[in-house]
């Protein structure tokens, strides 16, 4: 009987974050999230240091997202830099409105950090035109 460990890709945990950017719903990225998550921005001077503290922020900024009709896209696409390969590329509004990148990191089958970017810049990312969990709305 040995334990089950459901391995995640980098490249899937950023497609469950896309999802739930897409979605506003963040049920199956809280479902992913490690206990000691760290997730941390460049445009923000501190970091969150755990899964608590993420979701009590991220829920708030999702409703927020609905209210507002402030749709963001987040598409699957990579630029290697800070040791990963796979990332997001972020825009808000519109697709074309690029504003950063978005890594993740994956240890024992749960996302143990996110971190968004805006160096290197998104125009410098290979863009894939795949928007995980994203409505056709075009």
């Amino acid at each position: 009987m040995g334990k089950e460990t459901s391995q995640i890709t980098e490249r899937e945990a950023l497609s469950i974050y896309a999802r739930m950017l897409h979605t506003l719903d963040s049920t199956e990225f809280e479902s992913f999230l490690s206990e000691d998550f760290s997730y941390s921005s460049q445009k923000v001077l501190t970091d969150m240091d755990s899964r608590d503290e993420f979701i009590q922020y991220i829920r708030p900024k999702l409703e927020t997202i609905k209210k507002t009709k402030s749709l963001v896209y987040a598409e699957l696409g990579v630029c290697s830099a800070y040791g990963h390969t796979d990332c997001l590329i972020m825009a808000q509004g519109d697709k074309s409105n690029l504003l950063g990148l978005a890594y993740a990191s994956v240890d024992k089958g749960k996302i143990c950090s996110l971190a968004l970017c805006v160096v290197p810049t998104p125009d410098s990312a290979e863009r894939s035109g795949i928007y995980p969990g994203l409505k056709s709305i075009e």
